[in-house]
């Protein structure tokens, strides 16, 4: 089990404003999200049950058990109290559910996994909001020929992953949890170990469906409102719409792939990172890789390499010239849906089966999370010296994870800027900052200072941006959506003029 699952199955299954408030433009949006939650107030229960009705959805409001049940959060750390749930399983009853949205001045939000760090999917930022929670939405189908994969947008990374495994050793390129949903992952990004070769999961997306604001369902494609598809590729969720279908390119799989896992010791630190960005900029495309870091002396740097265990030593070289020699190493000369599982947390030699999560404990954890986006070379040595400075200080309840993104060799970043809303495409590595406090609230404010200070600390040897799937309410829009945040705000004046789609960090209609 690689130390990201470890870590994280450890904690979940048991588990500034800077630019936005200072720019008037921003200052404005704000506004017209925070207006639509004081009207949903108002719209009491009955009036939204009598507006739900004739799509005959399965819903839940406040008071039923089902009602909370559906609240259960990924960040404990909040606890938005929606006016309805719906699970809808046609896209009429989403159409309903939008237009019901728009006529009584309520927020919506779509969920999928449920997995927003900021539980966006459950509230956006606010009470009394309609979730369409569209796990009903799990048919799919494969096109052999064409090479692409038709689904709902209410699967599952996990069961997703095994269902194009069984239906011909093929793939999207998208992250390691297994319960993460497959909408929101696309729509911001969708990084994972096989991505340096196939690229993000929004790269993947051929085409999508999608209920705009007006109630109606859209399809875009490379033909059909060519527009709306770049905004989705990376600024999608929840700002111009509800995806009920995607249609992806797929990847084949079926070659012999190589899992390897390599620890070192706290004290070398330092020299991993150092070693991981040098390595980076050269690694070839069949290699992606994270490096793990906490302040109680956990480094480890592990990944996949597609192909054979007899090359991953020359693979792997420019890194381990620059390391001493591990204190453990793991390396497993196996098939794709093995090292799935492996990153998904489970045994190696476990049933695929346990993909479908039929029996699954969803994860829960009380935290806060950054990221940064570092550009190559990577850090200087002095920012190297800082980051580990200051991560070693910090509490052992937190982690950092370098998920290799670039170098020469990465379809991610043989893309340009402006080819989609995902611009982050000279990024050498992300970093995913975590910190989490569990049962104990008193902790929170600690941790909370800890990663804000951090994240200043290596913002002068980093850059401004950010990973949008790792969403933090502090941060910038800019951060996320870069050069072509005025593009998106285009369109969604085009798309969603009445900004019926809107939360904290969504695109804004000015």
């Amino acid at each position: 089990m690689n130390m990201r699952v470890k870590r994280m199955t450890g904690i979940l299954i048991g588990f500034l404003t800077i630019l936005l408030l200072g720019d008037p433009r921003f200052q404005s949006s704000l506004a017209d999200k925070i207006l639509p939650a004081s009207r949903s107030l108002a719209a009491g229960a009955s009036t939204i049950a009598g507006c739900l009705a004739p799509a005959k959805a399965r819903t839940a409001f406040p008071g039923s058990s089902e009602y909370q049940s559906a609240r259960t959060v990924f960040n404990l750390r909040y606890k938005y109290a929606p006016a309805a749930f719906v699970f809808p399983t046609t896209v009429a009853q989403v159409q309903n559910a939008v237009g019901c949205a728009e006529q009584l001045g309520i927020g919506i939000s779509p969920r999928g996994g449920g997995h927003s760090y900021e539980d966006y999917s459950l509230g956006r930022g606010r009470d009394g909001v309609i979730v369409v929670d569209m796990t009903g939405f799990t048919d799919i189908s494969y096109n052999k020929a064409a090479g692409t994969v038709t689904v709902g947008s209410g699967f599952r990374l996990g069961p997703l992953k095994l269902a194009l495994w069984n239906l011909g050793k093929v793939t999207v390129p998208c992250g390691v949890c297994p319960s993460v949903g497959v909408g929101g992952h696309a729509l911001g990004g969708g990084w994972g170990f096989v991505s340096r070769k196939f690229g993000i999961l929004s790269d993947s997306i051929v085409e999508a469906q999608v209920v705009i604001a007006n109630g109606t369902t859209v399809r875009a494609n490379a033909i059909e409102n060519v527009n709306l598809l770049w905004s989705l590729k990376g600024a999608g969720a929840n700002s111009y719409g509800i995806v009920s279908q995607f249609t992806f390119k797929v990847h084949d799989v079926s070659a012999t792939m190589t899992h390897f896992s390599y620890t070192f010791l706290k004290s070398q630190q330092a020299q991993t990172v150092k070693a991981f960005q040098i390595w980076g900029q050269v690694a070839v495309a069949e290699v992606t890789t994270s490096l793990y870091l906490d302040p109680s002396g956990g480094n480890n740097f592990y990944g996949i390499y597609m192909g054979p265990s007899a090359n991953l030593n020359a693979v792997l070289k420019a890194f381990m010239d620059n390391v001493p020699a591990p204190s453990n190493q793991t390396v497993i000369e196996t098939d794709y849906i093995t090292t799935v599982l492996i990153d998904g947390g489970f045994s190696q030699n476990a049933d695929p089966s346990v993909l479908n999560l039929h029996s699954f404990t969803y994860p829960t954890a009380t935290f806060k999370a950054k990221s940064i986006i570092v550009k190559a070379p990577g850090f200087s040595g002095d920012g190297i010296k800082t980051f580990v400075n200051s991560l070693q200080a910090g509490p052992a309840t937190s982690y950092f994870i370098f998920d290799l993104f670039g170098g020469s060799a990465s379809v991610i970043n043989q893309i340009a800027p402006g080819d989609s809303a995902w611009v982050h495409r000279d990024a050498l590595f992300s970093i995913q900052m975590f910190t989490y406090w569990q049962n104990n609230p008193s902790q929170s404010s600690s941790d909370i200072t800890f990663i804000d200070n951090l994240w200043s600390a290596v913002r002068p040897y980093a850059s401004s941006e950010a990973y949008q799937n790792y969403i933090d309410q502090d941060m910038p829009l800019s951060a996320y959506y870069g050069s072509n945040l005025n593009r998106l705000i285009s369109e969604k004046k085009i798309w969603d003029s009445n900004n019926v789609f809107n939360f904290p960090q969504s695109i804004p209609v000015r």
